[in-house]
């Protein structure tokens, strides 16, 4: 890492300057007050998003890959939109990419394990960027492959990473060829309840990161002799689409939108906090538990009996930007709870809609990583269309994509 990288992520330790807000307030018809700043940066207050009367969105299922013989996903990690309309999906089970035509036929697959050119060790995301092409961020080899829309790898770089602060993760490539990036910290902290800090960084076109945008509390986890989950904890979510990235913390409903390298909307809200009861702790515990063979439940059981479960539910779980820049907010679902709400935000902030889809739990339902790495029911966005992830009775992936058919968001 370069001494001015070093510099910027120990000033953004240090402290992140707060723009000055400004006086002016306005009462929305939503209920949302909203201000603008100093810095020109929309500030939207909103008390709790399920009080909203806003629309549900509708759907029309387009095409699934149920239907396409041969197809079989082992680990989808992410997917997007390209400007026909067409699909990629990254599995990183099979480390390969699949290209479906806009009306579900396969294009192209492409990829397999190995280090050489359009080869992965570990895909972690799949974008477009500003040219509408996709590329690919292999975290072992920190490395993001360009492709074209059938697969042909065009250019390779390397995204610096912090020696021991864990890695940076790409959430969109601007114009000038820089990349916002989340970069993910795990440091060494003292026993107890921790979270390592998130920042957004800004890499060159050579993959050099640059500059610190800002930090954020990561993944809530208890430090001992190893690191151990913490049921129901709160961390930090990013994510990102064209020259859009979105990050904030669940502890309340917290999210900055980010423009390139500039911040234009800051959503800050209260919530009804919701009780974790006795019998949701030990449905957790259980559910946890069951992810691993019998002989090795005894052992994490004691290391959970270490940590510790939340006594009340994060302000959300998942989210989402859209092609638009729209954010998508998603609830933080129940065990039992089969669909999840999303409530949906212009870029200004402005409520518009709400949508249900079936939950998509990640398969490790708490882990000790300090940031979100699994995929959620929303993969991408884009050209009044949505790419959903499920699963069906036997665990095996599957992505639908539907039409959007009713406004705002046509």
């Amino acid at each position: 890492m370069s001494q001015t990288s070093r510099f910027l992520i120990f000033a953004a330790f240090s402290s992140i300057p707060l723009a000055c807000e400004s006086q002016s307030t306005e009462t929305a018809s939503t209920g949302s007050i909203t201000s603008v700043d100093s810095a020109g940066v929309e500030i939207v207050r909103l008390s709790d998003v399920h009080l909203l009367d806003l629309p549900e969105v509708e759907l029309r299922l387009l095409h699934t890959t149920t239907a396409i013989p041969d197809l079989f996903f082992e680990a989808v990690i992410a997917a997007t939109f390209l400007p026909d309309s067409s699909l990629v999906i990254a599995d990183r089970g099979l480390f390969e990419l699949t290209f479906l035509e806009s009306d579900g036929t396969v294009r192209a697959r492409s990829g397999q394990q190995g280090e050489g050119p359009g080869e992965y060790r570990d895909i972690t995301r799949i974008a477009v960027g500003p040219d509408g092409a996709p590329f690919v961020f292999d975290w072992r080899q920190r490395r993001l492959t360009f492709l074209d829309s059938k697969g042909t790898v065009t250019d390779i770089i390397r995204l610096e990473q912090g020696a021991g602060l864990g890695a940076a993760v790409p959430l969109s490539r601007l114009g000038s060829g820089e990349v916002l990036a989340a970069l993910e910290t795990r440091p060494t902290l003292p026993p107890g309840i921790q979270r390592g800090p998130v920042f957004l960084v800004l890499a060159n076109d050579a993959g050099e990161i640059v500059d610190t945008l800002g930090r954020w509390a990561g993944k809530e986890r208890h430090v001992g002799d190893v690191w151990d989950p913490v049921g129901f904890g709160l961390t930090a979510l990013f994510t990102g689409r064209g020259e859009h990235a979105l990050v904030g913390t669940n502890d309340s409903l917290n999210l900055t939108l980010y423009r390139e390298a500039t911040p234009v909307t800051r959503i800050r809200g209260g919530y009804s906090p919701r009780m974790v009861t006795a019998a949701e702790k030990e449905e957790w515990t259980e559910t946890f538990l069951g992810i691993f063979p019998e002989e090795a439940r005894a052992n994490w059981r004691r290391r959970l009996e270490q940590s510790t479960v939340r006594d009340s539910y994060p302000a959300y779980a998942a989210i989402s930007v859209d092609a638009d820049g729209r954010i998508w907010i998603g609830d933080y679902p129940k065990l039992a709870d089969e669909t999840r709400r999303w409530t949906i935000l212009e870029g200004d902030g402005t409520p518009v809609g709400t949508l249900r889809l079936p939950v998509l739990r990640p398969i490790w339902l708490e882990d000790t990583v300090a940031v979100t790495g699994q995929p959620h029911e929303i993969l991408d966005v884009a050209h009044g269309r949505i790419a959903v992830l499920r699963r069906d009775e036997l665990g095996v992936e599957f992505v639908e994509v539907h039409e959007v058919m009713s406004s705002p968001l046509r």
